[in-house]
């Protein structure tokens, strides 16, 4: 059984929960829904939950740094499972600066990806704010596991300021 670290960091009251293994940050969830969502993500996921300050402390403080607006850019390790297509779609989207949004269609146009990939990367990304998807504009949350387009707002909210 996998041991995944959990933290939290809050920002106006809203709790946004995390994990991470010793390799790195593997999840990041909707504020003030839990941890439970991680199974959408990760349906096949077999994880004893462990509060342990000394493995989240970094990943945690760069998450408040962000949403504080003082860092741009995330130097935490990664765990991240996922397809090729999606890892190559999200080295892509991590191109896109703080602050600066791209239309689905002009990034598929500019990347040469096929729109269903790219929705679907983006509806399945669980590091939401180090994966920057909320970047990418006009995509359909329906079906995603996150259906909130409120914290993509939040996010673009933060970058604007």
């Amino acid at each position: 059984m996998e041991k995944l670290y959990w933290d939290q960091v809050e920002y106006q009251k809203q709790k946004i929960y995390f994990t991470c293994t010793r390799e790195g940050i593997s999840f990041i969830n909707n504020p003030n829904t839990g941890i439970s969502n991680i199974y959408n993500f990760y349906p096949k996921l077999d994880a004893e939950f462990v509060f342990d300050r000394k493995v989240t402390e970094e990943y945690k403080i760069q998450l408040r740094e962000y949403i504080d607006g003082t860092r741009k850019h995330f130097d935490v390790p990664i765990d991240l499972s996922t397809s090729k297509i999606n890892e190559e779609i999200y080295q892509k989207i991590a191109t896109i600066y703080y602050g600066q949004t791209m239309d689905i269609n002009q990034f598929c146009d500019t990347y040469k990806f096929n729109l269903s990939d790219v929705k679907n990367a983006v509806i399945t990304n669980p590091l939401i704010m180090i994966i920057p998807s909320h970047r990418i504009l006009n995509v359909d949350y329906s079906e995603g596991y996150r259906k909130l387009a409120d914290f993509n707002n939040l996010l673009l909210d933060l970058e604007r300021e």
